[in-house]
C-alpha cells in the first residue's frame, strides 16, 4: 500500500510539474500586465511578446484621438521596441532559425502581427540586397535594428516641380512627375539602433544592408489592400542646384 501511495505521489508530482511548466509563459505575462497596473512599468522592464503586444494595441488606438502626434507616438513606439529581446521570444526565434533566402537579390518579410491599427513584420536582408526609394502613405514606420547594420536615408518632400513624362511599361502608359526632396537622415543604424519615420517627415526612404541584418518594424496603421506605395528614382549625384541635402526625384 505504501509502494502503491509512493508511486502514485511521484506520478501526481510529475504531471503537476508538467501543467506548470507549460503555465510559466502565461504567468509570466499576467505577471508583467499586474506590475504594468500597479504603475511598476518603466522603461527598463523588459517585454515579453504578449506584453508587448498589449502595450502597442493600446498606443496605437491614439491615432483616433485627433489631432494625433505622430513624433509622440513613434517615440513611444521607440521605447517599447527597446525593451524587448526579440531573438529570445518564440514566435520570432523560429523564424530566425528556419530562415532561407528563397528570393535571390531581395529580402525576406514575415508577418509576426497584423491588426487594422498596427502591423508587426521582420525584414532579413542578406549583404547588398538593396531597397530603393520608396514611401509609406499616410503611415508611420518605426524600425529596430535587431543585428546586422544598414544604410537608412530619409526623405520629405520639399515641393513639386512643374513637367512630367509618360512612359510604357509592360503595355502601360505610366505618368512620370517630378519633385524635390529633402534628406533628413543618412545613418549607418546598427542593433538596437531605431529609425523613425511619419506620414510627414522621413517618410520617403531607402535601406542598403552592409552584412545578413534582421530588422522589426512597426507601421501604423497597417497596410491595405488599397495602399500604394510609390517609387522614386533620386539624383544622388548631387544637390539640386547646389542646395544642401536637397536632391531631384522623378516618380
Amino acid at each position: 500500500m505504501d509502494d502503491y501511495k509512493r508511486r502514485d505521489f511521484i506520478k501526481l508530482s510529475a504531471l503537476g510539474f508538467a501543467s506548470i511548466a507549460l503555465q510559466l509563459n502565461s504567468v509570466t505575462s499576467y505577471a508583467q500586465m499586474a506590475n504594468g497596473h500597479l504603475g511598476k512599468w518603466d522603461a527598463n522592464t523588459k517585454l515579453n511578446w504578449d506584453a508587448f503586444l498589449e502595450k502597442l494595441s493600446k498606443l496605437a488606438k491614439t491615432q483616433h484621438e485627433l489631432p494625433w502626434d505622430q513624433k509622440e507616438y513613434t517615440q513611444k513606439v521607440k521605447k517599447l521596441l527597446l525593451q524587448c529581446d526579440f531573438p529570445e521570444f518564440k514566435n520570432v526565434k523560429k523564424e530566425f532559425d528556419n530562415y532561407e533566402n528563397r528570393i535571390p537579390n531581395w529580402f525576406e518579410s514575415t508577418s509576426l502581427h497584423n491588426e487594422v491599427d498596427f502591423q508587426v513584420s521582420l525584414f532579413q536582408f542578406e549583404k547588398g540586397e538593396y531597397i530603393s526609394h520608396h514611401d509609406h502613405p499616410d503611415m508611420t514606420g518605426v524600425i529596430n535594428v535587431v543585428s546586422g547594420n544598414a544604410l537608412l536615408k530619409n526623405y520629405t518632400i520639399e515641393e513639386q516641380l512643374k513637367g512630367s513624362r509618360k512612359v510604357l511599361k509592360n503595355g502601360r502608359e505610366y505618368l512620370k512627375k517630378r519633385c524635390l526632396l529633402k534628406e533628413i537622415e543618412n545613418e549607418v543604424c546598427k542593433a538596437r539602433d531605431v529609425s523613425i519615420l511619419t506620414a510627414h517627415e522621413g517618410n520617403i526612404h531607402s535601406l542598403m544592408p552592409n552584412e545578413y541584418t534582421q530588422l522589426v518594424d512597426v507601421f501604423t496603421p497597417s497596410y491595405k489592400r488599397t495602399t500604394n506605395s510609390k517609387w522614386y528614382k533620386v539624383n544622388e549625384d548631387g544637390f539640386y542646384q547646389n542646395r544642401k541635402n536637397i536632391f531631384e526625384a522623378e516618380y
